[in-house]
């Protein structure tokens, strides 16, 4: 694999982790989101502006696919916050982040892609990685403790929806970025996003507590705003440099990226359980990625 498109592979995948870590981190998750995909927006719209101009585009088909992803999106920020609100960043990241697992049987089920031997061992492989996170220890007793946790933890029953909204954004981004380009399709869907979020945010949120959010975490939404929609820059010149399939396998090292950040930067428990957990994910999901 080319040096090059590792170290924007692997930039792109500490930055996802970043956001996420300042997410979990702030005051009010769904606020902090918000501020920071309006800066995310701002940050981004010259590069739109251009590519808006310059790439050929298919007219409506742009805000249908936009409003499409837009909807999908804007529910996973809603379970997204929601997760984080009690459930640990090494806990929560790693279960909604198995997506190319899921990604792969939709594409399977309702796309008709064919899966080999490779993909079958990588949706096997994150399966006992999701199911294990959910462990606080290797052991007989603990062998249940995964189902429960589904039905007892908040947290947990969230994660998972976040997962599945992830994969239904995935297959609608996929069939989008085939008629329009990635940067316009980029900026639209997050727009479409917010005009969903915005009223959300605006009739759940207290005005008081929005100023209070970008008082108190300033720094952290400007930087969130700018390695968000940057970071997806660096994947698209990754693209350019080496096989699609390989830069989105590795960028999974968020995975693992988020588990060490969790148990070093916020004293999270159950540590190695979740580390060799979130390495299991992460060996799943490059599987599925470059399965041919």
């Amino acid at each position: 694999m080319n040096t090059l498109a590792i170290g924007l592979v692997v930039l792109s995948a500490l930055f996802h982790a970043t956001r996420n870590l300042f997410t979990k981190k702030s005051q009010d998750k769904q606020v902090f989101l918000w501020w920071y995909s309006v800066f995310g927006m701002l940050f981004f719209s010259p590069v739109f502006l251009y590519f808006f101009i310059t790439a050929e585009s298919n007219g409506a088909n742009i805000y249908f696919w936009s409003i499409f992803s837009g909807f999908s999106h804007f529910l996973y920020w809603i379970f997204l916050t929601k997760a984080y609100e009690k459930g640990d960043l090494s806990h929560v990241y790693p279960i909604m982040r198995s997506s190319p697992a899921l990604v792969l049987i939709f594409a399977v089920l309702f796309l008709g892609e064919k899966v080999s031997i490779s993909g079958v061992t990588g949706i096997l492989l994150v399966a006992v990685g999701v199911y294990a996170i959910n462990m606080k220890r290797i052991s007989p007793d603990e062998f249940l403790a995964p189902i429960r946790s589904v039905k007892t933890d908040r947290s947990t029953r969230y994660a998972f929806l976040t997962l599945l909204s992830v994969a239904v954004y995935s297959i609608i981004d996929k069939l989008a970025v085939d008629m329009i380009h990635p940067a316009v399709f980029t900026f639209m869907y997050l727009f479409a996003g917010m005009l969903f979020y915005t009223p959300y945010i605006l009739l759940t949120k207290k005005k008081g507590l929005i100023r209070k959010v970008w008082n108190v975490d300033r720094r952290t939404i400007l930087v969130n705003g700018f390695i968000g929609v940057y970071g997806y820059a660096l994947i698209m010149i990754a693209f350019t440099i080496e096989r699609v399939s390989y830069t989105v396998g590795l960028r999974q090292l968020s995975i693992v990226f988020a588990v060490i950040m969790g148990g070093r930067l916020l004293n999270e428990k159950h540590r190695t359980v979740r580390f060799t957990a979130a390495a299991i994910i992460f060996t799943g999901a490059f599987l599925i990625t470059v399965a041919k």
